[in-house]
């Protein structure tokens, strides 16, 4: 009895390395763009360890995904990792306006 352990076609067996290289461009660029799009300074260096989890995220999508639901969480990681990476300067920016203001006060 021989049993098939990754189903579907084979050609959406090999699409995961482009989807995972994708993403692997695609993290890095948009820190780079949040960082420029911000109205902040700049990240100072201890605050850069926080790209840790995007990246860690995007870098999931390296995982060779078995099944559909796999490949699907893997995009959503991904995305997710972009997209925090994206956003990760102006959620700094605002923590550190509320944290001014209230201290301020």
């Amino acid at each position: 009895m021989t049993t098939n352990s990754t189903p579907g076609p084979p050609y959406a067996r090999r699409q995961w390395p482009a989807v995972a290289t994708l993403f692997t461009v695609l993290g890095p660029a948009a820190a780079w763009l949040g960082l420029a799009l911000s109205y902040g300074p700049g990240v100072p260096s201890p605050y850069t360890l926080f790209y840790v989890v995007p990246f860690a995220l995007v870098a999931a999508t390296w995982i060779p995904p078995r099944t559909d639901a796999q490949r699907r969480r893997r995009l959503a990681m991904g995305s997710a990792g972009c997209l925090m990476a994206f956003c990760y300067p102006n959620v700094l920016l605002g923590v550190w306006l509320v944290l001014w203001a209230v201290a301020g006060s």
